[in-house]
């Protein structure tokens, strides 16, 4: 999982905390008029967090629950060793939008056993079934990926969610360590990419880069931190000498091509293209793709990339 406060993770205790709410954090970016959280936000959060079993937190207009699939092991890509909270998770996101209607637009990392199940819970609770999928071709054993979404009560929305993970064997509950730490040179690779670190559990850290367009996704106008955002993730190796990254590109159509041949002439491994969501004004074309080296030298390429697309870069 992704932790850091800065940007959709904040450490918290789970148990006390999931009882009595959230503490009050300031409001970065926001799909309404308002500045910051009030205590109704903060009791809504505290609710989401007791059905899940896991914590979350609040960050660029966007309540996040980051899921990892601890229990699916020894997983590797191209012979390279994959964390949980690299690569084997799942993001569980929620906007407001009115008092009585939110936005939650997710994905979950999944067993093939899973995959059926998991769909049949989101269809009974009224959630929208938008994309199966894997996200690299040789992940050894495979790892497939369901999106999902729902506009309406966020508690029904996250009884729903939990239906569908329980016919998982994700562990639960999920906690946060507190301040996580990672050997990779994050601050200078952040100036690279053009975007805040976020330091996770085992030293992983990710970066959000946000697109410029409105997106409409079943006909409201979501944050474009909602999981439609280019989302670059970096997993240390040999101590920090060297990393494995894995950027998730969101493009609009006109941009595949150009990032996928950019990527491809740096020797990336392109491991899919696909449409995460179903009803989305623009729609995105997401693909994740791998190589391991130095980081900052992967920082540069993945910047390369970043500079053809509509994105808000720092």
């Amino acid at each position: 999982m992704n932790w850091q406060m800065m940007n959709r993770r904040h450490a918290l205790s789970l148990g006390a905390t999931l009882a009595t709410g959230l503490v009050t954090m300031q409001r970065l970016t926001a799909g309404s008029s308002k500045k910051s959280k009030d205590a109704d936000d903060s009791v809504t959060f505290s609710e989401i967090e007791n059905i899940i079993q896991a914590q979350g937190s609040y960050s660029n207009g966007v309540y996040s629950i980051e899921i990892d699939r601890e229990d699916i092991q020894d997983v590797t890509l191209n012979g390279v060793p994959i964390l949980p909270s690299f690569q084997i998770d799942g993001s569980l996101n929620f906007q407001e939008i009115s008092e009585s209607k939110w936005m939650m637009n997710s994905d979950m990392a999944l067993k093939a056993s899973e995959i059926d199940p998991f769909i049949d819970q989101l269809l009974a609770h009224d959630i929208v079934f938008q994309a199966e999928h894997q996200h690299f071709y040789d992940f050894e054993p495979d790892v497939w990926f369901i999106h999902f979404r729902r506009y309406g009560d966020p508690i029904q929305t996250a009884k729903g969610i939990k239906a569908a993970l329980n016919v998982t064997s994700t562990p639960f509950p999920q906690t946060m360590p507190s301040n996580p730490t990672t050997p990779l040179p994050a601050d200078q690779m952040g100036k690279i990419i053009g975007a805040p670190p976020n330091i996770g559990s085992n030293g992983v850290v990710t970066y959000y880069v946000p697109r410029r367009e409105e997106i409409i996704l079943g006909g409201v106008d979501v944050n474009p931190y909602l999981n439609v955002e280019t989302n670059i993730v970096f997993e240390p190796l040999n101590g920090g000498s060297s990393a494995a990254a894995a950027p998730d590109f969101g493009m609009i159509a006109s941009e595949v091509q150009t990032v996928v041949g950019i990527m491809r002439r740096q020797g990336w491994d392109i491991g899919c293209l696909y449409n995460q969501e179903t009803d989305e004004k623009p729609q995105l074309y997401f693909s994740h793709q791998f190589k391991t080296g130095d980081p900052i030298e992967l920082a540069r390429e993945i910047r390369t990339a970043l500079n053809h697309m509509n994105v808000k870069l720092m």
